[in-house]
């Protein structure tokens, strides 16, 4: 009987580890949860564009715990299965979770910007205004500002003199109009997205003037304004004659809803004196977000930051191509009233050249 039962204990037996090295019926895997968890770098510094791997200890050593891993900001580096991908220059905490337990490295990511170089310019050396650079726009109708002139394509206001463009403002009767100006711009034959954009002017002097250089985004025939953005590099009245004023307009902010995002700043010598008036828009600034520096005479006035958490087209519109316009308005929600003893003398807008310059 006792052999027949050892026999029969050796058969189950048998049975059990056959049935254990069955592919078909695998092992139940033993749940050893981690106690601990630790990352190889407690802090670690990435050139843009560069990748590295973390590696994870977990305490037990044979613990199979679930590893999840998180960056604090994606702009910056994302990671996946503890591979960093760093995608703009700024600071980000990844972080490591496994049973409740965490481990945190402090990525730097770093970036040498690239030189500016000169992608387009131009310098109005020619007779006449190039007209592969440039669009002439006519017309009158107040141009959504209640402005008095009618722009128009004459020498009498638009030509250029001695390798400088003249607008020149003008008192007279034209087309139902009492003024008459002149507006360029490079909308379908040059638009740019990011860089140095930069002019020289010699803003007009007396009331009632509204000299600017701006832009526009080029999808404005789409997108229509405000959502296709406006970029004011510099705008002037002749009312205040030491301003030097920079706006930007959005979808959420454009003067017409009770906001607006518009910076003023006062300099002697801005009126029949030539300065330089720029902006520096800049890709992935800074924690992955663009900016946008103001410059008069290669001073930073001001500068305005792409909205961090909640960037939109409709708070942000600039991730995109914009093209260049130079006029002078008479009048207007800006310009306001119009001194007419002004044309006594001539009233001019003096451009000296315009310059794109980009990171190569």
């Amino acid at each position: 009987m006792k052999k027949y039962f050892y026999i029969l204990s050796l058969f189950s037996a048998i049975s059990i580890l056959a049935l254990s090295c069955d592919p078909k019926n695998p092992p139940v895997d033993v749940d050893v949860p981690a106690t601990a968890i630790n990352i190889d770098k407690a802090t670690l510094t990435l050139v843009q564009g560069d990748s590295a791997e973390l590696v994870i200890t977990l305490t037990p050593a044979n613990s199979n715990s679930e590893i999840t891993w998180k960056s604090s900001n994606e702009k910056v580096a994302t990671i996946e299965n503890g591979k960093i991908k760093t995608t703009a220059r700024g600071t980000s905490t990844i972080t490591a979770t496994a049973n409740g337990f965490s481990a945190k490295c402090n990525l730097t990511v770093t970036r040498e910007d690239l030189p500016y170089q000169m992608v387009w310019s131009e310098e109005f050396d020619g007779p006449e205004l190039d007209l592969n650079k440039w669009r002439i726009e006519t017309g009158g109708g107040g141009w959504g500002n209640q402005e008095k002139q009618f722009y128009t394509n004459r020498p009498e206001n638009l030509r250029i003199e001695n390798g400088v463009l003249v607008i020149e403002g003008k008192k007279e009767t034209y087309q139902s109009n009492n003024y008459t100006s002149a507006r360029i711009n490079t909308k379908g034959k040059a638009s740019f997205k990011y860089g140095r954009i930069e002019a020289r002017i010699s803003m007009p002097q007396g009331k009632g003037t509204w000299p600017a250089f701006w832009m526009l985004g080029a999808n404005i025939d789409v997108a229509r304004w405000p959502l296709c953005g406006e970029i004011d590099i510099i705008e002037h009245i002749g009312s205040d004659p030491r301003l030097v004023s920079h706006a930007l307009h959005t979808s959420v902010a454009n003067g017409t809803n009770g906001r607006t995002w518009h910076s003023k700043h006062y300099f002697d010598n801005v009126e029949n004196n030539f300065n330089t008036y720029a902006i520096e828009w800049e890709e992935k600034a800074n924690e992955g977000d663009d900016c946008i520096n103001f410059y008069f005479n290669d001073v930073k006035t001001t500068f305005a930051w792409e909205p961090h958490l909640d960037s939109t087209v409709q708070k942000w519109p600039f991730k995109q191509e914009f093209f260049i316009i130079l006029n002078l308005a008479l009048g207007g929600t800006m310009g306001g009233t119009i001194d007419d003893n002004i044309f006594n003398d001539k009233v001019l807008m003096k451009v000296d050249y315009v310059r794109v310059y980009q990171r190569k």
